[in-house]
C-alpha cells in the first residue's frame, strides 16, 4: 500500500510538472476588411460607369506548435484567404446606365488555400508578454473567379424591359510563398492568452499557372514589404 501511495504521488507530481511545462501551442489568426465606395457621381464616357464599388476580404490561418528550445516553436497549420471585388453590386435597384443606354456589373472573387510550416522565435517581455518572430514556409492553391453582366434596355419595349448577358471565366494558379512576421502574444488567464501578427517581410514565386500549362516560361515573383494596419490580425492561442 505504501508503494502504491508513493507511486501515485510520483505520478501526480510528473503529470502537473508536464502541465506546467506547457511544450505545445495552439494559435489561430482572423482578419478581415471592408470597403464601400459610392462613386456614382463620377460618370465618364467608358462602356464600364462607376457606380457603388464594394470590398470584402477575409483571413484565417490556425496552426499547432511544439517548443523544441527554451525560446522555440516549430509546427505545422493552414490558412485560408477570401476576396472579392465588386462594381455595381445591386445592378437592379435601379442601375446606373452609360450614353449607350446599358447597365453594367462586374467582379472578381479570389480564393487561397495554403498548408503551411513554421519555425517561431519568442522573447519574454515581462511575465504575461512576449514579443514573436514566425518565419512562415506555404504553398499556395488560388482560384480567381471574375465575370460581368450587363442589362440592355430592349429596342421595341424601352426601359420596362431589358436583355442580360452574363460571362465569367476561372483561373487557378499554384504560390510557394515564405516570409517572416512579427507579432505579440499577451496572456489572459493561464495558459490562454491573445495573439496580434503586424503584417510580413514575404517572397512569393509563382509555380503553375491554369492559362499556360504547357509553356515553358520565367515564373512571376513579388517581394514585399507590408505592415499596414489594415493588415495586422489578430487572435488567440492555447498553451497546454
Amino acid at each position: 500500500m505504501k508503494h502504491l501511495i508513493k507511486f501515485l504521488l510520483i505520478f501526480c507530481f510528473a503529470e502537473l510538472s508536464a502541465q506546467k511545462e506547457q511544450n505545445f501551442i495552439l494559435s489561430t489568426h482572423v482578419g478581415y476588411n471592408y470597403t464601400f465606395e459610392d462613386k456614382s457621381d463620377n460618370f465618364t464616357f467608358d462602356f464600364l460607369v462607376p457606380g457603388e464599388r464594394k470590398i470584402q476580404e477575409l483571413n484565417l490561418s490556425m496552426s499547432v506548435g511544439k517548443k523544441f528550445r527554451t525560446n522555440f516553436y516549430y509546427g505545422l497549420g493552414f490558412a485560408l484567404n477570401w476576396w472579392k471585388d465588386e462594381w455595381n453590386p445591386n445592378l437592379n435597384e435601379p442601375y446606373p446606365v452609360d450614353q449607350t443606354g446599358m447597365a453594367s456589373s462586374s467582379f472578381v472573387s479570389n480564393y487561397v488555400y495554403s498548408p503551411l510550416a513554421y519555425l517561431q522565435y519568442f522573447a519574454n517581455l515581462g511575465g504575461r508578454a512576449q514579443l514573436t518572430f514566425s518565419l512562415i514556409s506555404r504553398y499556395d492553391f488560388e482560384k480567381t473567379t471574375a465575370g460581368y453582366k450587363i442589362l440592355q434596355p430592349s429596342p421595341l419595349n424601352g426601359d420596362d424591359d431589358f436583355t442580360i448577358r452574363t460571362s465569367e471565366r476561372e483561373t487557378t494558379w499554384e504560390f510557394f510563398y515564405t516570409g517572416l512576421v512579427p507579432g505579440f502574444r499577451l496572456n489572459l488567464y493561464k495558459s490562454f492568452g491573445m495573439n496580434v501578427a503586424f503584417g510580413d517581410v514575404a517572397y512569393r514565386i509563382k509555380t503553375a499557372d491554369s492559362r499556360l500549362p504547357d509553356m515553358d516560361i520565367k515564373k512571376s515573383r513579388e517581394f514585399n514589404v507590408n505592415f499596414r494596419p489594415e493588415n495586422w490580425r489578430m487572435g488567440f492561442y492555447l498553451a497546454f
